[in-house]
């Protein structure tokens, strides 16, 4: 759709605006370019929400819980805007997508209910609500919106770290998900597009770009290209050290890609794998490829082709109709694989998908403690894979001080969703920045985290930065 680029300029001086965003990275990057225009529009920024004359919420409303999550900010913003300081309040993104004019009625004190659609009227919407016009109807179109490297952008992230959507939107139609609903079809982003930006992003100090889609090897389908290729354009920009795949698709890891991964220096031994479950008739519920023994075949051929890759995934426990049987077939496949990372939902009976449909949805208490047996095995399995790394040498990315050591991360590790590795502080030794990559020997290990001491500088500290800055030289 045309968007309407006239902006009615914010008061002076502007208020600030606090932007609450909620869900998985993709949603932050929407949060990013919001944050963007309202910055070219003259808007400045705080992030408590108590000082804030302007209030976004940018919702997720993946599943049941998110949806929660996304009504009790809304709330706690609403009661907010009563005693406090704010002028308008805006939700934005994935809930108002799904539910519409709905929503209205739930929280008629909100001001404005915008879509996928509406980032780049965001700051228009603002500016007329701050000059006292009537609340602006909900705004919801078919997506189609794909920002690119044109697009204003404020990065939230620490400075060393930024996410990099390079598609939106999914083609798959798995009968339990709701996102080709609310985010549309898979649109990929121009290669050069994409390019440019992580060329920008280097620019500005960034070190470690992680790549983020709702399916990354889907990439290119749409225009011509692929993930592969585009892996190695960007394995060539000067600056960057980590490349960071997340969200890939099993059953669409071609040979170049491993390849791709294989050969290069920067891009992280490290897939985001989301398998969602092992026993074939319970994928084939879910409208998904594959089966255990095929998913076993899959890792042996990641692990021989790529060394000492990390292995994330996820899974859903009690699907409809899954069995006892089932499920410890789950667990079997698990003990087998020996994944690095794993993440385990309960299943949500999401209104409008075909899983909704089906019969013998499993008790929530059944679902539950299947939930808690699969993370005790899978905490195990973790504490085991972890161990392996005793007494080996590998690069850590330096975040944070703490009181007797610092926190960071390795290239087994994504940001907020994975662990760590602590490295303690040595009286002799210089101290390392946040932002710097160190060589460190792991020493113990936990189920979760590793632990170490430096041992040099690798490279580096990374720009400096805001919490909010520019992605833009």
């Amino acid at each position: 759709m045309a968007h309407n680029k006239s902006e009615i300029p914010p008061p002076s001086p502007a208020p600030t605006v606090a932007i609450v965003s909620l869900g998985c990275p993709k949603n932050l990057v929407d949060s990013e370019v919001m944050a963007g225009y309202l910055s070219r529009a003259g808007f400045t920024f705080t992030n408590d929400p108590k000082a804030a004359g302007v209030i976004i919420v940018n919702t997720c409303s993946f599943i049941g819980p998110a949806v929660e999550e996304a009504k009790a900010a809304l709330g706690e913003m609403v009661r907010l805007k009563k005693r406090g300081k704010c002028q308008a309040l805006i939700c934005t993104g994935c809930l108002p997508q799904k539910e519409g004019k709905s929503l209205e009625a739930e929280f008629p004190e909100v001001d404005a209910f915008m879509g996928i659609d509406e980032i780049p009227e965001i700051a228009q919407v603002a500016g007329r609500l701050l000059a006292g016009k009537a609340k602006t109807p909900t705004r919801v179109h078919l997506p189609t919106y794909l920002y690119d490297d044109t697009s204003p952008r404020l990065l939230s992230t620490p400075p060393w770290t930024a996410y990099l959507k390079i598609a939106e939107g999914c083609h798959h139609r798995c009968s339990f998900c709701t996102i080709p609903a609310i985010r549309g079809r898979l649109r990929s982003r121009q290669p050069d597009s994409i390019i440019r930006e992580a060329e920008n992003l280097a620019d500005r100090g960034v070190k470690e770009i992680v790549l983020i889609a709702q399916d990354s090897t889907a990439y290119g389908r749409d225009t011509g290209t692929n993930l592969a290729s585009l892996l190695s354009r960007l394995d060539k920009i000067e600056g960057l050290h980590w490349i960071r795949l997340m969200y890939s698709f099993p059953g669409a890891i071609s040979d170049s890609l491993l390849e791709a991964v294989a050969a290069s220096k920067k891009i992280c031994h490290y897939l985001d794998l989301p398998l969602q479950h092992a026993h074939p008739r319970i994928l084939r519920l879910m409208h998904r490829p594959g089966s255990g023994d095929k998913y076993l075949e899959m890792i042996a051929r990641l692990r021989s082709a790529v060394a000492e890759i990390a292995l994330r995934s996820s899974f859903i426990v009690g699907f409809p109709g899954e069995t006892e049987g089932e499920f410890q077939a789950l667990l079997d496949f698990l003990t087998e694989a020996q994944l690095d990372r794993v993440g385990a939902f309960v299943y949500c009976r999401e209104p409008g998908t075909v899983a909704a449909a089906l019969e013998n949805q499993v008790p929530a208490e059944i679902a539950q403690e299947r939930y808690q047996r699969l993370m005790l095995l899978q905490r195990e399995i973790c504490r085991g894979r972890n161990s392996l790394w005793v007494g080996k040498k590998m690069e850590v990315l330096v975040e944070r001080p703490e009181k007797r050591r610092f926190a960071g991360r390795s290239f087994r590790d994504a940001p907020e969703i994975d662990g760590e590795v602590l490295l303690e502080r040595l009286p002799k030794n210089p101290s390392p920045r946040p932002g710097e990559f160190v060589l460190a020997e792991i020493t113990a290990a936990s189920e979760y985290d590793l632990l170490g001491r430096v041992l040099a500088a690798s490279v580096g500290s990374a720009g400096e930065g805001s919490t909010l800055r520019s992605a833009k030289g």
